[in-house]
């Protein structure tokens, strides 16, 4: 009986045991219990840190500091990709006016900058919120080898160019100091703005300072020749502008070009200029004339003020601008007064063709505020001018198209109108005038 009790014991534990162990078995679409206490970690991804911004790398200079030729242009770079740069420039010896603070403030890089005037360079690169360091370069501006401020007494060049008004003064240096340059070609290669601004509304000329001299806050170009001093040489603008012209002066013979001999000048543009004459009058002398002396000044033009020898060629020229004074109207009239033939000869393109002498004006334009006798071509013609398709305009509407004769006003039925002497202009110069006849209130 023991026995049969053990092995029904046996049995019993046994049982239990396998119970025990079907009960916690895991069947394959079952997810296995773990303990708590000896509970496994399954493998977790890092942890993603937020990016950081790149540096941004600083501008490099396509071009090293020093000594370069003036208008070379600079590249400016960063190695950063879609980085935004901006400059600044400060000319001579001025301070830096870029900084890391205000740059948005400057230019945005967006072509190669052109370096005219000797100074420093500065760059950033600017990508977000991250900015670079700041670059710099500092310049020194060579005149280019062929630039007109080069020539000297012994130069042996025939062709030399204008890139700045400094070029301007040199050619009207040598010229004005006896030497007529004849065989030698000028060209110019950039637009010069001399002054910001000479014309005011309807053309008004500015003021003369106290004691008949130049407005002082303006530079006073010389003009380039005389009645006695006369250039001979070729001159051709290549259709660049120059504005901002003032000459104030008490020479005979006052222009751009005072005076030619055998001249050639082509391409020339000059917007809103002014050529004033310095005349000094007191009145009528005892005969009733007007006083004249001879010393003072007449023959003038916005272009050329006489023609004195030879014959010169002038084509596809443009002045636009004031030419005379307020003298040289009441001489005039106190000349017309008296029946008197007056001594100021004065034109928008050439103020007098001396006897023996030819002008061949070819596409010549002119609009012009005129004072004293005067004509918007050409007024007194001793010599021979020969006048094809130019077109003079002055400001009380009459048109001029050959010598000195008035041939209509301006958009009288069967004459000249302002949109053919526009579109006129345009073809043979490439300068639109259209906002200059509105200034001058035509």
């Amino acid at each position: 009986m023991k026995k049969i009790t053990k092995t029904l014991t046996a049995l019993l534990i046994v049982g239990l045991f396998f119970s025990c162990k079907h009960n916690n078995s895991v069947t394959p679409d079952e997810e296995p219990k773990s303990d708590p206490g000896t509970q496994t970690t399954t493998e977790q991804k890092p942890e993603e840190k937020p990016p950081v911004d790149e540096k941004v790398e600083a501008v490099t200079f396509s071009v090293a500091a020093g000594d370069i030729t003036e208008y070379t242009t600079v590249a400016l770079t960063s190695a950063t990709a879609d980085a935004v740069i901006y400059y600044a420039y400060a000319e001579g010896e001025a301070a830096a006016t870029l900084t890391k603070e205000n740059y948005a403030s400057a230019a945005k890089y967006e072509a190669p900058v052109e370096i005219v005037e000797s100074g420093t360079l500065y760059a950033i690169a600017v990508k977000g919120s991250k900015v670079s360091e700041i670059t710099s370069a500092a310049y020194k501006a060579v005149a280019p080898a062929d630039a007109m401020r080069n020539w000297t007494a012994e130069s042996e060049a025939k062709a030399y160019s204008v890139y700045k008004f400094a070029d301007l003064e040199k050619v009207a240096e040598v010229v004005n100091g006896g030497k007529d340059l004849a065989g030698v070609t000028i060209t110019q290669k950039k637009n010069i703005k001399i002054n910001e601004s000479v014309l005011g509304e309807k053309f008004a000329e500015p003021e003369e300072a106290e004691g008949a001299e130049p407005n002082a806050s303006l530079k006073n170009f010389a003009g380039i020749g005389s009645k006695d001093k006369l250039f001979a040489g070729t001159y051709d603008g290549d259709k660049k502008v120059i504005s901002g012209l003032y000459i104030y002066g008490g020479q005979q013979g006052l222009g751009f070009f005072g005076g030619l001999n055998a001249a050639t000048i082509k391409n020339v543009i000059i917007l809103d200029g002014c050529v004033i004459n310095k005349n000094v009058w007191e009145g009528l002398d005892s005969k009733g004339v007007a006083s004249h002396d001879g010393s003072d000044d007449d023959r003038f033009g916005g272009l050329v003020g006489i023609t004195k020898k030879g014959e010169s060629n002038i084509e596809n020229c443009l002045f636009v601008g004031t030419v005379g004074s307020k003298v040289a109207k009441e001489r005039g009239k106190a000349y017309d007064e008296a029946e008197k033939n007056p001594y100021e000869y004065i034109g928008g393109i050439v103020g007098r063709v001396e006897s023996d002498t030819t002008a061949n004006l070819t596409n010549c334009f002119s609009l012009v505020k005129l004072y004293g006798s005067s004509a918007a071509l050409v007024k007194k013609v001793s010599g021979k001018a020969n006048c094809k398709d130019c077109i003079g305009v002055s400001l009380d509407k009459k048109v001029y198209k050959t010598k000195d004769a008035e041939s209509d006003a301006l958009d009288a039925e069967g004459g000249v109108t302002k949109a053919e002497i526009i579109e006129a202009a345009k073809t043979a110069c490439g300068i639109d005038i259209t906002d200059y006849f509105t200034k001058a209130g035509l």
